[in-house]
């Protein structure tokens, strides 16, 4: 009796670290979808007004500016933040080289990017890109100041604090859109909104993560960093053109109005799979470090992550592309119409690729960080291949092509993931069959909203209304007893301490 109350006892010993574990990712990912509600509330919002006021033109030209910030902030970072958090152990020389790292790199970084900026301009056709460019440079070094302290709050599950800083982030865009809208400067309104967010993004996470940096790197830290970020950066810089490439593409060919039309039907269709990385998917990547060892686990968690990913991300992919129309015009306005055909066509691509937000966080926890730089090298190559070879059917053509790219490089990454989890890629599709029935119901309930008001000769606007209430109902319906669970587990009463990454002292 004794041993066996000893064996309970140990096995209970055992699982109370993973029990604490799975509490804090359930309260990171509840702070992140409160913070997220927020964001996107005044998100919309905003989006709605300045979509009325502005034109495709001037958000085609904000959508270069997002990917020349995407590559610029990647090379600031250079995944040495990433091999902060994979790390088991860390000490102080490790969070110091971080910052200093990142400092230095955005110093040469902004400089470069200030220079370029009438290259750029004229590479793109664009002649407002240049100052859009060269205004965005203090507020991305800003941004990299606080790169050591986001990744410490990252690494001990502090995801409260981003949440909040992600908050005041969005609404420091809108109000200097808005501003600077109103002043009469429509040109200026979306880059100044999209400097005021990295300002702003920065200063936040300073308030949260108060510690400067102590001392001078140090080469052993640089050294013990180096193998893991080199790799990250490396898949990062790929992933990044991989992921913007066809808009600069489509930009180039296609002039800067088809873009924004593009870009609007992407945005459309990439919601939910974004919001749920910002609410779940970043969570996932410390949460895996701690499973790292324990492949079983891990497969276990990936198993699960995939079915609720997917219980969101088929439903309101399909039902988002039936409803395109109603959803353009109702919301943005009768111009962004030509956005409904792309929208549609790029439906089954996207919503498949919103099932891979947890591969990135398998390929790193398991120490594999080269695999993205496979995956997304074979997107890079396909989708110029598409793109180029489409671009004469116009949005049609690089739509489907890029519907195509986007299905193959899913599939090849789930089987990458699941070769080392120890799972078969048909057990993964098992465990999304209850999506799949989840889909085929609402969107058969979203068909017969639609249809039953076009034929009552309704409006853009009930007729969306018709089409979203009845799979809203189902959705809930069907959904009832996850989200109730999901709920509970997130507001659970926490068992003890916070989680806290190890670290060395020195």
């Amino acid at each position: 009796m004794n041993r066996l109350q000893t064996a309970e006892t140990a096995e209970l010993r055992r699982r109370e670290p993973r029990r604490s574990l799975w509490q804090a990712v359930a309260r990171s990912v509840r702070d992140n979808v409160i913070a997220e509600f927020i964001v996107q509330a005044v998100r919309v919002g905003g989006l709605v007004v300045l979509a009325r006021a502005l034109s495709p033109e001037d958000f085609g030209v904000f959508r270069v500016l997002l990917v020349a910030c995407a590559l610029v902030t990647l090379s600031n970072e250079a995944g040495v933040p990433d091999a902060l958090i994979q790390r088991k152990e860390i000490t102080p020389a490790h969070e110091t080289t971080t910052w200093w790292l990142s400092v230095l790199m955005a110093l040469g970084t902004s400089a470069i990017l200030y220079t370029a900026a009438p290259a750029i301009a004229a590479v793109m056709a664009m002649p407002r890109l240049c100052g859009g460019a060269r205004l965005l440079c203090v507020p991305i070094l800003l941004e990299a100041t606080a790169v050591a302290a986001n990744a410490r709050l990252r690494r001990n599950l502090n995801f409260s604090a981003l949440a909040a800083a992600d908050v005041l982030a969005e609404l420091a865009f809108l109000a200097v859109a808005l501003l600077v809208l109103w002043r009469g400067m429509p040109m200026w309104s979306l880059p100044g909104g999209l400097a005021a967010r990295f300002a702003v993004h920065a200063i936040a996470i300073w308030a949260a993560d108060r510690r400067l940096p102590r001392g001078l790197p140090t080469r052993q830290a640089a050294r013990d960093l180096a193998r893991f970020a080199a790799t990250v950066w490396s898949g990062r810089l790929i992933y990044v053109l991989s992921s913007n490439a066809d808009y600069l593409l489509v930009g180039r060919l296609l002039g800067s109005s088809a873009l924004g039309f593009y870009g609007m039907a992407w945005d459309l269709l990439r919601f939910v799979p974004d919001r749920l990385h910002r609410v779940a998917g970043r969570v996932t990547f410390p949460a895996f470090c701690r499973l790292q060892d324990d492949r079983e686990e891990l497969a276990r968690a990936y198993l699960d992550f995939f079915a609720y990913m997917a219980r969101v991300v088929l439903p309101m992919a399909v039902c988002a592309a039936i409803a395109a129309p109603e959803i353009l015009r109702t919301v943005y306005g009768p111009q962004w119409t030509p956005s409904a055909v792309p929208m549609r066509l790029l439906a089954a691509g996207l919503a498949l690729s919103g099932l891979r937000l947890g591969i990135g966080a398998v390929y790193y926890s398991k120490n594999r960080p080269s695999f993205d730089i496979y995956l997304h090298g074979a997107r890079l190559g396909l989708l110029v291949i598409a793109v180029l070879g489409l671009a004469h059917w116009g949005l049609f053509g690089v739509s489907l092509g890029m519907s195509v790219v986007e299905s193959a490089v899913s599939v090849a990454g789930q089987a990458l993931a699941c070769a080392l989890l120890g799972l078969s890629l048909r057990s993964l599709a098992r465990s999304a069959i209850p999506a799949l029935r989840l889909t085929m119901f609402c969107a058969l309930a979203t068909l017969a909203g639609r249809t039953a008001a076009m034929l009552a000769g309704a409006g853009s606007a009930t007729v969306l209304i018709a089409a979203a209430a009845p799979p809203a109902l189902v959705y809930l319906w069907l959904e009832r007893s996850n989200a109730v669970d999901l709920v509970a587990k997130a507001f659970a009463p926490s068992s003890g301490a916070p989680v806290e990454a190890p670290q060395a002292q020195t």
